[in-house]
């Protein structure tokens, strides 16, 4: 059936545009910038395929920089990240500050251009609200550097990026993303046991900023001072031991984070407060640049570099 929230594919659909800005040595004030899609897992969609027309930059100073695509990119966010494929472009860029970053696509919910595909094997165009001629906008400064190569990661969240209104046929394709540096940021992973995912369970790990002893689930119309609103959310997945189900967070900054884990994930509708019940609860998790913090539930937290 055709509901209005999709079964859970954004917790674990975190798909990562992986930018590479690297500048060529000598006079020239220009670099090499890269972007491309890495990869995530997804539950509920085996497919969300989207149409990029070309890229476009806004400079700290100056006009914007146009790259458009003499053809048209489709790149299936959960099949084609991190292949060769999902390169949108590698040419050279004026360094500096830059201050946005625009994706082109074509998302007019005709599923000929981008679409999702469900687990029942249902296809849904994607569709932009405001319009195709907008794009997905990341207001998030960065720099070209004159020497050097500096790696940046778009996060897109596809959990609140995508969601299906009733009695419509098409899906809408909202900016969720955010940007980061990979050489400052950090991750966590871990699994979930199995006797916390019984017959009926639809797990889902949260992730929240700080030290969060009353975790709450997606709820965008919540305030912007509510400091218990989860930064992003994960599906966990069985691994291939059979011992439990492995999650993981990447490109987090470093800090102090909270994860929470439950049962209701397929239950949460990011428009709306559906008062989930979270437990297991972990605090006080640690995050440092270029390392991996393993939180298990139950817990059982260690750092790896």
């Amino acid at each position: 059936m055709f509901k209005r929230n999709l079964p859970w594919i954004g917790g674990a659909a975190v798909t990562m545009l992986g930018i590479g800005l690297a500048a060529c040595s000598g006079s020239s004030s220009s670099g090499q910038m890269q972007l491309a899609v890495a990869d995530a897992p997804v539950d509920g969609a085996t497919a969300v395929v989207v149409e990029f027309t070309g890229v476009e930059l806004l400079p700290n100073n100056g006009s914007p920089v146009e790259l458009d695509f003499a053809q048209p990119k489709m790149i299936d966010l959960i099949k084609d990240s991190g292949t060769a494929s999902a390169v949108l472009f590698d040419q050279r860029l004026a360094d500096g500050a830059y201050t946005q970053v625009r994706l082109k696509v074509l998302a007019d919910g005709d599923p000929s251009h981008s679409f999702i595909t469900l687990s029942d094997g249902t296809t849904h165009g994607l569709q932009i609200p405001s319009g195709a001629q907008t794009g997905l906008k990341l207001v998030s400064g960065f720099n070209v550097p004159p020497s050097g190569v500096v790696d940046y990661t778009i996060d897109f969240d596809l959990r609140k990026a995508i969601t299906c209104p009733n009695g419509q046929s098409a899906c809408f394709l909202k900016p969720a993303l955010r940007l980061v540096r990979d050489d400052s940021v950090g991750n966590i992973a871990g699994t979930v046991d199995s006797s916390l995912v019984p017959t009926g369970c639809a797990p889902g790990v949260y992730l929240y900023t700080g030290d969060v002893t009353a975790p709450e689930d997606y709820n965008s119309t919540a305030p912007s001072t509510d400091t218990n609103q989860p930064i992003a959310s994960k599906v966990p997945l069985a691994n291939s031991a059979g011992t439990g189900y492995d999650y993981q967070f990447t490109f987090l900054p470093p800090g102090s984070y909270t994860a929470a884990f439950t049962c209701q994930a397929a239950s949460d509708n990011p428009d709306q407060n559906d008062s989930l019940t979270f437990n297991p609860v972990e605090s006080g998790i640690g995050v440092t640049a270029g390392q991996t913090t393993t939180v298990n539930f139950p817990a059982s937290t260690s750092t790896a570099p």
